[in-house]
């Protein structure tokens, strides 16, 4: 039998393997080339390239057939298993289970789009991956390292300042701006003025030290000037302020709409232009071909877009 040195791997092609399987199960470089589906010059090319990674013949000819040398034969089994476990590797891969997966997804975005995707996320995921779990993260997270390339977070719903090298994204919705009133409000109903909007106190969410000034930054271009009587980080704390009746304030169309459905809260059109802005889902590079994340952003993209 052949000393069978230590090779490595890095420098090998792991093709020859494949045809090595397939000569010793075929016993002819012909058929092996037609299984294969490789012309028989490079079936035999292959042989000889073998021949020389494990220092033995491999093959002798016996008639109009190839005949395996004890080397050959010691080495099948391992070979074979080998080969094997390749294919389940891919198999796995290709294999993806909704229904059976244990996969914890992880998503960051701010804490205002919670009540527009967590509760029919919860819902699909429990009927098609009901062994999963989701992990929301603040999205304070993303100014960390980058955690969708260390694979940390597995999406990120929202407006990145600066967009880092191998991140991917598509759309998820575009939003503009609606003013909020409590239902039982004087000027709830009534087309909203300019005068009667910098008139009426305000509660208002600053969300960061660059974003939340869009509505100040438009009426100082006009010369006028809002009355912010309360400051909040958060929209779930917005809202129960406003439906009080003594303020009221500026949010995202599908947020405010959301909790107007379950408060005595109404909507009004601005009397000012402010631009809309788009939300965006953000993921890496790297999980392009994860069929468990294509699955979870099917399932993002249709819960936005069901709530257009």
């Amino acid at each position: 039998m052949c000393d069978i040195h230590r090779v490595n791997l890095s420098g090998v092609d792991l093709n020859l393997l494949v045809v090595l399987q397939a000569l010793l199960e075929e016993r002819s470089a012909t058929r092996a080339a037609a299984r294969l589906h490789l012309t028989q010059p490079a079936v035999s090319n292959a042989l000889a390239r073998l021949r020389v990674l494990l220092g033995d013949p491999l093959f002798v000819r016996a008639g109009r057939g190839l005949s395996p040398t004890p080397a050959a034969l010691a080495v099948q089994p391992r070979l074979e298993a080998a080969l094997r476990l390749l294919e389940e590797v891919v198999q796995d891969l290709d294999d993806f289970d909704m229904s059976t997966t244990t996969r914890e997804w992880v998503i960051a975005f701010a804490d205002l789009y919670g009540p527009l995707v967590l509760p029919e996320l919860d819902r699909r995921l429990q009927q098609q991956a009901p062994r999963s779990s989701v992990q929301v993260v603040s999205v304070d997270r993303m100014s960390e390292a980058d955690v969708l390339a260390t694979g940390e977070v597995d999406f990120y719903m929202g407006i990145p300042s600066t967009t880092p090298p191998g991140w991917r994204s598509e759309p998820a919705f575009s939003e503009d701006t609606v003013g909020v009133i409590a239902a039982h409000h004087p000027d709830a109903g009534r087309t909203m003025t300019l005068d009667r909007f910098v008139e009426l106190p305000h509660a208002h969410v600053r969300i960061s030290p660059r974003r939340g000034r869009e509505v100040d930054d438009a009426l100082a271009r006009l010369g006028r000037r809002r009355r912010i009587r309360l400051t909040v980080p958060h929209y779930s704390s917005l809202f129960p302020v406003v439906e009080n009746g003594h303020c009221i304030a500026v949010a995202p169309r599908r947020v405010a709409r959301h909790y107007a459905r379950h408060s005595a809260l109404t909507l009004f059109e601005l009397p000012l232009e402010l631009p809309s802005f788009d939300v965006r889902l953000f993921w890496h590079t790297r999980v392009d071909a994860d069929p468990g994340i294509s699955a979870v952003r099917r399932i993002l993209r249709e819960i936005v877009q069901a709530d257009a």
